[in-house]
């Protein structure tokens, strides 16, 4: 089946739909003494920049002339929920052409995905590279993954890091989480536990599943701080499940047996304390 692409009021921020890539991740850990095999995907692109994710930047022409870039970006999301993949891309391809970064960035979704288009990592590079250099984190992030998965081209797990770290410097919540995997694994970068978990944290408050999960995680393991904290430990994967992340429904039930039955009932109650305050009162550093 395939995904949908949605605009968002945060520059199109891909919902759980959006991903698209199923090249998984598979971390092995260890919680108190029993094998957990969490799959942390690597999350797919960036979805479809719409309206109103738009810059404001004036359309061609005049007043009752041509459309405004915004109208014709959302032109092309609508056409792009009516299946019509060759009218949104003809749509976007003329806007990135005029330089529209977020153009481009939707032209490169078509490629990676095939939609309208024979699929095509190559172009999609091309085109995420087009729209990255001008500074659009949501190109710079589906250009990141590109090199860490190894489409069209091979693994480059510096060329990653260097892309995310700039997604990331913009708050992208994905970015944020990929570069906790790779400060986790020390994959393009020096190893560093705690700069992992102050990513996946960052990650986490934004509404990141996978964030929230390896959060923690983390905070489970005595890696990054010098000692496990199980009540935020308990909180963080807790969230992630109350959020949806189906890979935390083992693990919590896990713990629910391994904890101390106070560490579980404060972590669920700062869990729901967590999300009620929209992730401003939630376990930090």
């Amino acid at each position: 089946m395939t995904p949908s692409l949605k605009s968002s009021v945060r520059n199109s921020l891909p919902t759980a739909q959006a991903a698209v890539r199923n090249g998984l991740l598979v971390l092995l850990f260890s919680l108190f003494g029993m094998a957990v095999q969490a799959q942390s995907a690597a999350t797919g692109a960036s979805g479809a920049s719409g309206a109103s994710g738009a810059s404001g930047a004036s359309g061609p022409g005049s007043p009752g002339g041509a459309r405004s870039f915004s109208e014709q970006l959302q032109s092309g999301l609508n056409a792009l929920d009516r299946k019509h993949y060759a009218t949104a891309l003809r749509s976007w391809r003329e806007l990135a052409n005029q330089g529209d970064a977020r153009a481009m960035n939707n032209v490169g979704l078509m490629y990676e995905r095939g939609l309208g288009v024979t699929q095509s990592y190559v172009e999609a590079m091309t085109f995420y590279r087009k729209a990255a250099d001008t500074g659009l984190p949501e190109a710079q992030y589906n250009l990141g993954t590109l090199y860490h998965n190894g489409y069209g081209v091979e693994v480059n797990n510096s060329q990653a890091v260097f892309w995310f770290r700039k997604a990331a410097a913009q708050r992208l919540p994905e970015a944020h989480y990929m570069m906790g995997l790779h400060l986790w694994e020390g994959k393009g970068i020096r190893r560093d536990p705690l700069a992992a978990l102050a990513e996946f944290l960052k990650g986490a408050r934004a509404g990141n599943v996978n964030s929230q999960f390896m959060a923690g995680y983390l905070f489970l393991s005595e890696e990054p701080t010098g000692k496990p904290n199980a009540v935020a430990g308990y909180t963080w994967i807790e969230v992630s499940r109350l959020n949806g992340y189906q890979g935390a429904i083992d693990v919590t039930s896990f713990l629910d047996y391994r904890l101390k039955e106070a560490e579980v009932e404060l972590g669920k109650a700062m869990a729901r304390r967590c999300l009620s305050s929209k992730y401003g009162d939630c376990p930090k550093l």
